[in-house]
């Protein structure tokens, strides 16, 4: 099996000659984000980019069963990561850094003629999500009102720990459907490197997880107190998650990676309809 990459299948791969008539033609930009971080023994460490990626190519195609063109640019996966900084295989990212190099790639599409620059974030960490909201409304403030924030797991919660809504100018609105919660789980509670994300990566890019590390790891046993202590990162992240993940890695329905899918689905019929919305 040839080995996808970050690049495959976005704008990278065009000309400038086509990426130009692709912005002229009123095409979207998807810009998927994520981070380079420890994802335990069995996932890589570009598991948020790679899924941010999958999630981005998914709506660019059901998007274009809507008549709506949107190319996926490379993704942006230099950002912020304090929760598992000090573990292995993490890059560390100064916020500053991350802010303006996000800026400059959402100006740089935005220069080359894309008129909506659509940010999908697969990445719990509260930073770097603060991050991503502060430099779109930055934009926005300045007139950029296409730079909008399109995906971040609702499981994650992070409307209500960004102090927003979802209704705000900078989010492409849409809400979750029963079909993103028709699966079964193992009822473990977990937010990293768990059954969700080895779904989407065995699906998605299966040449890259550790089949021999992920037989038979067992689930952490922690709790929604935990977590609150783990998202302090440094000691007290490795003395509750020393391998890197928290859940239960296994997932008990083969069809779980399902759930990516259809929240392709959904964000590809918000782009639809938007656009309908400005014509």
């Amino acid at each position: 099996m040839d080995q996808d990459s970050l690049m495959a299948r976005t704008m990278v791969e065009m000309t400038a000659t086509a990426v130009a008539a692709a912005a002229a033609r009123g095409a979207l930009a998807i810009l998927p984000v994520g981070v380079i971080e420890c994802h335990g023994p069995h996932l890589p460490v570009g598991t948020d980019a790679f899924i941010a990626l999958a999630l981005s190519r998914l709506t660019s195609a059901y998007a274009g069963r809507h008549g709506v063109e949107a190319l996926v640019a490379p993704p942006c996966y230099w950002g912020i990561n304090t929760v598992l900084a000090d573990f292995p295989g993490s890059f560390r990212i100064r916020p500053e850094t991350a802010a303006m190099l996000l800026d400059d790639v959402i100006g740089s599409l935005i220069a080359n003629g894309f008129r909506q620059v659509l940010v999908v974030s697969h990445h719990g960490d509260l930073a770097h999500n603060e991050m991503i909201r502060d430099v779109l409304l930055a934009r926005h403030h300045g007139g950029d009102t296409g730079a909008r924030w399109l995906y971040t797991p609702f499981r994650w919660r992070m409307f209500a720990r960004l102090g927003m809504t979802g209704a705000e100018p900078i989010w492409v609105p849409w809400q979750p459907v029963p079909a993103l919660e028709a699966f079964r789980l193992t009822g473990v509670f977990g937010v990293h490197a768990d059954e969700y994300e080895t779904a989407a990566m065995v699906r998605y890019f299966p040449q890259t997880v550790d089949y021999d590390a992920l037989r038979g790891l067992p689930p952490t046993t922690l709790t929604s107190n935990d977590l609150l202590a783990w998202r302090k990162g440094g000691a007290e992240a490795r003395a509750l998650t020393p391998q890197g993940y928290f859940g239960a890695p296994n997932p008990v329905d083969p069809d779980l990676w399902r759930h990516f899918d259809e929240t392709a689905k959904i964000m590809a019929e918000a782009l639809a309809a938007g656009r309908a919305g400005a014509g």
